[in-house]
């Protein structure tokens, strides 16, 4: 009796803390007219757009030197657009846990129920759909596309510039 007591227990602190840390971090509703409402949200403000897939193990590689680089310099602006469904609770609470181990959760994003395809050309026509891909943009809304892998000097390069650029 006292094992199954302490096993709900220990089951009912595991589903509160689920619950709050899925409340910690909200994520939101990647759609085909999103794009539009997230540029507008970082109008004059340099940023890297990240998208990322759980299965991709050089997106966690990004996504972590990101966080590391968000943390050491708080003119690092980040956002993220996963492309694993958020429509899917155990894909959205992936996402949500790996953000949150990153330092990433603010200004996140992920693919909902509209075609990948249809969601994909709606962040870039010219994108075929590689990961990890990362979006540069300055100030005045200009954008440098990437794929691959995301270095801490390329980060520090592109927001020292952007900072000079003041």
């Amino acid at each position: 009796m006292k094992t199954c007591l302490k096993t709900l227990k220990l089951l009912a602190l595991s589903l509160l803390l689920i619950a709050t840390s899925s409340h910690a971090t909200p994520l939101q509703e990647f759609k085909s007219d999103s794009m539009h409402q997230l540029l507008q949200s970082q109008k004059g403000k340099a940023f890297v757009l990240v998208v990322w897939s759980l299965d991709c193990e050089f997106c966690q590689a990004s996504l972590a030197t990101l966080g590391q680089s968000k943390k050491k310099n708080k003119y690092v602006r980040v956002i993220t657009i996963g492309t694993d469904s958020i429509l899917d609770e155990q894909n959205a609470s992936l996402m949500k846990q790996k953000l949150n181990e990153f330092g990433l959760s603010k200004d996140a994003w992920a693919f909902g129920e509209e075609a990948p395809e249809r969601l994909r050309f709606s962040v870039d026509p010219k994108w075929h759909g590689e990961m990890p891909r990362s979006y540069w943009f300055n100030e005045k809304g200009e954008r440098t596309a990437l794929s691959g892998v995301i270095k801490t000097d390329d980060i520090q390069k592109f927001f020292r510039q952007q900072h000079q650029a003041k």
